[in-house]
């Protein structure tokens, strides 16, 4: 089943490019009335960047990951962090170590993600809209 019209956690981005180093804080907020547990690998645990779930373009070509990484199976409760009713949690990540960033121009980002919600097994959609940044001597 896929729980996409009662999707209680929604993503924001918050970008900051500063000296060539273009970070995210992406913000993973419940508006539910329950807890929502969030794996870890989709909320950058430790500014780690594991399970694909950024969208990245620069002129309409997708900018690609530098590497792929393999990624072991989630285990609930350990690998996921709980957000309660009404809270959020922050994730942030440094996206040159990750992707192959262009010198300069504009690069559009998007959080899009669906993952399996460990408790109800329903597939959940986690999408931001898509936030605009200019790098470089554009």
């Amino acid at each position: 089943m896929i729980a996409m019209e009662d999707n209680k956690v929604a993503a924001s981005i918050i970008t900051n490019s500063t000296n060539g180093i273009l970070s995210i804080t992406v913000t993973f907020s419940n508006t539910g009335e329950t807890s929502y547990f969030l794996n870890k690998k989709l909320a950058f645990h430790n500014g780690i960047y594991t399970i694909s779930c950024l969208s990245l373009n620069a002129e309409g070509k997708e900018i690609k990951r530098r590497i792929n990484i393999k990624v072991k199976p989630s285990s609930f409760p350990d690998d996921y962090i709980e957000i309660k009713p009404h809270s959020s949690h922050k994730g942030s990540l440094i996206l040159n170590e990750y992707f192959n960033l262009p010198d300069s121009g504009i690069i559009s980002i998007q959080y899009q993600a669906s993952p399996r919600n460990p408790i109800t097994g329903d597939v959940d959609v986690i999408n931001s809209a898509i936030t605009e940044i200019e790098i470089g001597d554009y």
